[in-house]
């Protein structure tokens, strides 16, 4: 089954949905490349005027898959420069999605978290369930990437709360009221409302789409958003050699991923 799964639901609507529901549609070296191809596909296809992004299963995307044996949750120690660059590429993609020459709709609910954040920040329009729950990982195994994202939408005091405190995280009608996203609804309605601004949107032709679209990304480009975003990649690598992240990587090879996060929990 691909871990990407592609439909059109309306005219000139593509719906992209990360599809590792077992995992809660976490990143992988699988599900990157995969996003990467359907973004591709889109930029291809001049039918295609608005993407909806989406998840399969009961979340969203709950970020980078740090299980045992994968890319993320490798024991191994690495050099920061090599942290650098796997980081990037996450980010890169999600520039991806920020340079689409059409409109990207996140469409969000149960889980966003970590990586996934800085995803959805990089999407166009942001609607959630309103009992979505959005934010920070649950361990600190980095820091310096996700809170610059944050900074854009909600504003510096919001953000450095979100990032000093563990497991942070907001829901989804918490996210609309500080400005992370554009609308919260119920869960039973965000498909419908979803569908409803996605057919609004496209029935716009794509050329002045992308026309409106380069014209607010331009000025959020020379404000400094896309540096900001690359910049975090170094501040996360180098944040991985901290006391902290290497206390708990140690914690996690001792008792496992779920029992570390369980510690953290009660410690907190």
């Amino acid at each position: 089954m691909s871990v990407v799964v592609l439909s059109d639901p309306a005219p000139h609507v593509r719906e992209i949905r990360l599809n590792r529901p077992e995992k809660l549609n976490a990143l992988n070296g699988e599900l990157r490349s995969a996003l990467a191809g359907a973004l591709r596909a889109v930029r291809a296809d001049e039918d295609v005027r608005v993407v909806v992004l989406s998840g399969e299963g009961r979340a969203f995307c709950t970020g980078a898959d740090v299980s045992a044996g994968s890319e993320y949750g490798a024991a191994a120690e690495t050099r920061p420069e090599d942290e650098r660059r796997r980081i990037l590429a996450s980010i890169d993609l999600f520039l991806d999605v920020w340079r689409l020459p059409v409109p990207v709709i996140a469409k969000i609910h149960g889980h966003c978290l970590g990586l996934a954040t800085i995803l959805a920040n990089c999407c166009d329009i942001v609607l959630c369930a309103d009992t979505a729950t959005i934010g920070w990982p649950a361990l600190p195994l980095g820091g310096g990437l996700l809170s610059p994202t944050w900074v854009w939408h909600v504003g510096m005091h919001r953000a450095k709360e979100m990032s000093y405190r563990i497991g942070s995280t907001i829901t989804g009608a918490e996210a609309a009221a500080y400005g992370f996203a554009n609308h919260a609804v119920s869960a039973d309605q965000l498909d419908a409302r979803t569908g409803s601004m996605a057919a609004e949107i496209a029935r716009v032709s794509r050329d002045l789409l992308t026309l409106k679209k380069d014209a607010l990304n331009q000025v959020h480009g020379r404000l400094g958003f896309e540096d900001a975003v690359r910049a975090g990649a170094a501040w996360d690598a180098l944040a991985h050699t901290t006391r902290a992240a290497t206390e708990v990587r140690a914690q996690r090879q001792q008792i496992g991923l779920k029992a570390t996060i369980a510690a953290w929990q009660t410690q907190n």
